[in-house]
């Protein structure tokens, strides 16, 4: 083929000018075949490895500084308005004027709604309270005047008296000889005696217990009462006057 013609050419003009021997070459290195075209450095370096020369190193190009990307912003950025897109890519277009669009704004959420006060009642005037009717006027009933006590009263000591009725106690104990004596006032006034003679003899409580009992209410039918005369007892005999009752004017 002429160009392993020109190949040999080349490595006798090389030959005589560099009387040196060529050092062996490196056995080359397995390399994966490519799957597409070589580039044209690698092709040239092949062509030079199989002369016998070695490839001039090329300068390395220092690599630019990787600068870091900017850290995102923590505040997402605004969403772009519906139609902005649009609006800019028809913006370059003669004779087409951008419309100008309101902003979009977020619906305002209602407002709350306010309270409502209950209703007022009317405060209704008290009615005053009937007053109750005056108490009629009831006459008080003035109390009974106290009945008058007997009267003790002086006889003559020879005289001698008619008496209506006789009581004869001697002997009696005390509350029968009162009880007795009770009864026979009230039988005396039913019957309009005028005097009643009372015989005691010579007991002291008897005595005691007649003169208690004048002084008493369950007196009240005797005016006046006396030591008997010594022909009716003296001092063991009473005689006992009875109130006179003064009869109705009707």
């Amino acid at each position: 083929m002429a160009w392993k013609k020109d190949l040999e050419k080349l490595k006798q003009a090389l030959g005589a000018e560099d009387p040196t021997p060529p050092k062996p070459a490196p056995p080359p290195r397995p390399q994966a075949k490519p799957t597409g075209n070589r580039p044209i450095e690698e092709e040239d370096e092949m062509f030079l490895s199989a002369m016998g020369q070695r490839a001039q190193p090329r300068k390395a190009i220092a690599p630019e500084p990787v600068q870091a990307a900017p850290a995102p912003s923590p505040v997402a950025a605004p969403a772009p308005a519906p139609g902005a897109e649009f609006a800019s890519a028809m913006g370059g277009l003669k004779g087409i004027v951008p419309i100008r669009t309101a902003p979009v704004t977020a619906p305002k959420p209602p407002p709350a709604p306010l309270p409502v006060a209950p209703p007022q009642v009317a405060a209704q005037p008290e009615t005053p309270e009937p007053e109750p009717p005056p108490a009629p006027d009831v006459p008080v009933p003035s109390p009974a005047p106290a009945p008058p006590q007997a009267v003790q009263i002086n006889l003559a000591a020879g005289m001698a008296i008619e008496v209506d009725g006789v009581l004869d106690l001697k002997g009696h104990g005390r509350t029968d000889a009162e009880e007795r004596l009770k009864e026979r006032i009230i039988d005396g006034r039913a019957l309009g005696w005028r005097t009643l003679h009372v015989l005691l003899g010579p007991s002291e409580d008897l005595r005691q217990m007649l003169l208690e009992m004048l002084a008493s209410p369950a007196a009240a039918g005797i005016a006046r009462f006396a030591q008997a005369p010594i022909p009716m007892g003296g001092a063991q005999a009473w005689i006992l006057y009875f109130r006179i009752a003064v009869p109705d004017g009707n």
